[in-house]
């Protein structure tokens, strides 16, 4: 038997085969992850980086306005309806703007703009319900902005830090 597995050509053995499938295998799982890196989205890295940056200090202004002016706000909001419910402390303007940034996903980032209702309370409406987790960036034509971030899937209500 020995002898007959001996005689038999390189290719008709298992050994040479097992040997050869391991840095196969290797190119293979190479292949596809270069692959996937050249045609994915790239949304958690900013093209404009450097501009970024240099808006932070508007950013961190903005935020500042807020706090020395007593602003505070809370949201509520209905996943079954749709419906923003804001709450706010000292904010006078007669509409605000939210934007809500996806924290992975750039292309699923979208803008409401919040309604005053009451001389504290504002309304929007969404148009589809929210998941996952979104940083908010309250805003107000005055200036100011707030920012928090929720877990729609756990949290129905958002207190904005300061």
């Amino acid at each position: 038997m020995s002898t007959a597995v001996a005689n038999q050509p390189w290719y008709k053995q298992f050994w040479p085969w097992f040997i050869i499938s391991v840095p196969l295998s290797s190119v293979l799982v190479a292949v596809v992850q270069v692959y996937a890196a050249l045609n994915s989205s790239s949304d958690l890295v900013k093209d404009d980086y450097y501009k970024e940056g240099l808006a932070i200090n508007q950013v961190i202004t903005q935020r500042e306005a807020a706090k020395s002016m007593g602003i505070e706000a809370n949201l509520r909001l209905d996943n079954l309806t749709g419906e923003l419910l804001l709450n706010t402390k000292n904010a006078t303007a007669p509409k605000l703007t939210a934007l809500f940034a996806h924290a992975a996903v750039s292309s699923k980032d979208f803008t409401v703009t919040f309604i005053q209702t009451h001389p504290s309370e504002y309304r929007a409406q969404l148009e589809k319900p929210l998941s996952g987790i979104w940083n908010v960036y309250l805003e107000s034509s005055n200036g100011w902005q707030l920012n928090g971030r929720i877990n729609s899937d756990i949290h129905d209500h958002l207190n904005f830090n300061l």
